[in-house]
This record gives C-alpha cells, sequence and structure tokens, in this order.
C-alpha cells in the first residue's frame, strides 16, 4: 500500500513538473535568448551560441525568437570568420522574416566578400527596398558596398549614385570616401579619386581597427598606389 501510493505520488508529481514545463517553455526561450544576448555582449562567443540554439529548440514555433538567435547565430559565425555558416543562418531567418531588409543587406555583403557581386548586387537591392529604418551609419556601409559591387560589373553610373548616397548617409564614412576615389579613377580624373583618397585614409585613422583587418588593409594599399601615381602624375 504505502508502495503504491508512493508511486502515484511520484507519478503526480512528474505529471505536475511536465505541466509546468510546457507552461513555461515560450518563456525560457526568451530567457535563454538574453542570456546569449549577454553572452555576446561580454564577448563569449561560445556560451551566446550555446543559448542562441537552446533559445531556437525552447521556441518551437515562437518566429520572432527564433529570428532574433539566427540573427544573433550569424553575428557570431562572423566574428568566428564562418561565412559558409554565416549565410545559412541569414538564409533560415529570411524564409522566417521574407521581409526582413537588413538580412537581405547583411547577405549581399557576405556574397560581395565572397566576389558574387551579380548575386550581392540583387541582395542589396532587395535589402534597401525593405529596409524601413536603419541607422544612417550602416545605410552608407551597405550603400558603399552595394557601390563597390557595382563598380566590379562594369555599372559606373550607378556607383557614382551609390557613393552619393553613402556619403550623404553619413560624411564621416571612410568607406564611401574610397568608394567615389574609386569611381573618379575609373573615370580618369585622378585629381579627384586621390583628394577622396586622401579623406578616406584620414577618416578611417581615426576609426579603431579600420586599417588593421584584411580589407582595411587592401585600402591601405590602395591609398598608397593612388598617392604614387598622382605625384608622378604631378612631377
Amino acid at each position: 500500500m504505502i508502495k503504491w501510493v508512493r508511486g502515484v505520488t511520484i507519478i503526480l508529481a512528474l505529471a505536475a513538473l511536465a505541466a509546468l514545463g510546457a507552461g513555461v517553455f515560450f518563456w525560457d526561450a526568451e530567457k535563454e535568448l538574453r542570456q546569449a544576448y549577454q553572452a555576446y555582449k561580454h564577448q563569449d562567443m561560445d556560451q551566446a551560441m550555446r543559448h542562441a540554439r537552446r533559445a531556437i529548440v525552447a521556441a518551437k514555433k515562437g518566429e520572432k525568437i527564433i529570428n532574433s538567435a539566427l540573427k544573433l547565430e550569424y553575428a557570431i559565425a562572423i566574428r568566428h570568420n564562418h561565412p559558409e555558416k554565416a549565410m545559412d543562418y541569414l538564409d533560415q531567418a529570411i524564409v522566417l522574416q521574407p521581409f526582413c531588409g537588413l538580412c537581405y543587406l547583411q547577405r549581399g555583403d557576405l556574397n560581395y566578400r565572397q566576389k558574387k557581386f551579380s548575386v550581392a548586387l540583387h541582395d542589396f537591392k532587395k535589402g534597401f527596398e525593405n529596409s524601413g529604418q536603419i541607422k544612417l551609419m550602416i545605410q552608407a556601409y551597405y550603400y558603399a558596398r552595394q557601390g563597390l559591387s557595382h563598380l566590379k560589373v562594369g555599372e559606373y553610373k550607378k556607383a557614382a549614385t551609390d557613393s552619393w548616397n553613402a556619403r550623404r548617409a553619413d560624411p564621416k564614412s571612410p568607406l564611401a570616401f574610397f568608394l567615389e576615389s574609386k569611381v573618379r579613377d575609373k573615370h580618369g580624373d585622378l585629381d579627384g579619386a586621390y583628394e577622396n583618397a586622401q579623406k578616406g585614409y584620414g577618416l578611417g585613422s581615426k576609426k579603431r581597427g579600420f586599417f588593421s583587418s584584411p580589407e582595411g588593409d587592401l585600402w591601405l594599399r590602395y591609398y598608397v598606389d593612388i598617392t604614387i601615381r598622382h605625384k608622378a602624375a604631378h612631377r
């Protein structure tokens, strides 16, 4: 009799725990997502990824939480220099949220980095069409990226428009001025190219880490090259 009562008690307790768990599962997902953001803020990428994955599992059909977790996983993959994984996370986020303008812009940037310029331009176009209200500094970055992609496929007029949009959005963007320098260089305006490269170099020097990245090193080499050509032309 005692064993039977104990058995029934355990079953009822387990049932209560299961019901409680089902009731708070969605809130657990939110907690996991908060912990993921907190870990990311403290640059603990492993913990951030772990909590983000738990948030996705716990959320089940909670699309808002899943989408936020996927975007965080994308950011972590970028930090770890895993572009293929980052692309996969963005693809999943876009399936869940087809009008996520920033997702398209970010995917366009990944395609640009992989030298898929036509594909990147498709994403940039869709991104700007659906971007809504995004910070001007972010707008400038992606306009500059779009402009550089237009240059790569020979669409110089569109690149010039992107350059103007980028500099208007953020007059302190070194990337925007380097784009303008490239545009002017393509049109044979060496003086204008050098002047804008100087501005880009000056602004980049004030931004922490701008020239220390592999891409920043390429811009530094471009600045040296345009300086040498400009001096040679004015001897």
